[in-house]
């Protein structure tokens, strides 16, 4: 199971070129990050952060860049979960171009579950657990 986000290309995310510029592509994974607990969490993302000073740092990247995106492309951002741990989750995205499904980007982000205040590193909740292996 995965969930999808459904992006547009805006003018501030691509370069002189006139393509994405590559970090943005990790800022398109945040998003749909962001949409993913929006969505599918009893508990949005700003709340996780502002209210419960919980968060998910990312602590690895493993990233492959296929084919360009452009000003105004429209993209589906596919979020899936690889594997779960105590306190880490890798999550797999897919991001592809919606007018032709090509693949343009693959990565795979490892984020830890963190006490925001204390910068300390937490188990994950069980209630998170199993928000997170519905979409194992």
């Amino acid at each position: 199971m995965a969930f999808t986000s459904i992006l547009k290309i805006r003018f501030d995310d691509v370069d002189g070129a006139g393509i994405v510029y590559y970090p943005q592509f990790f800022h398109l994974c945040h998003k749909a990050f962001e949409d993913f607990f929006d969505d599918a969490s009893s508990v949005s993302y700003p709340s996780l952060i502002n209210d419960l000073r919980r968060g998910f740092p990312t602590v690895a990247i493993n990233s492959e860049f296929m084919a360009p995106l452009r000003y105004g492309d429209i993209v589906l951002v596919k979020l899936a979960i690889e594997k779960i741990g105590r306190s880490s989750v890798t999550f797999k995205y897919e991001i592809r171009r919606k007018k032709d499904a090509e693949l343009c980007f693959s990565a795979h982000i490892t984020k830890v579950f963190m006490d925001l205040d204390s910068n300390s590193v937490l188990a994950l909740p069980d209630d998170m657990r199993t928000l997170l292996e519905n979409i194992l």
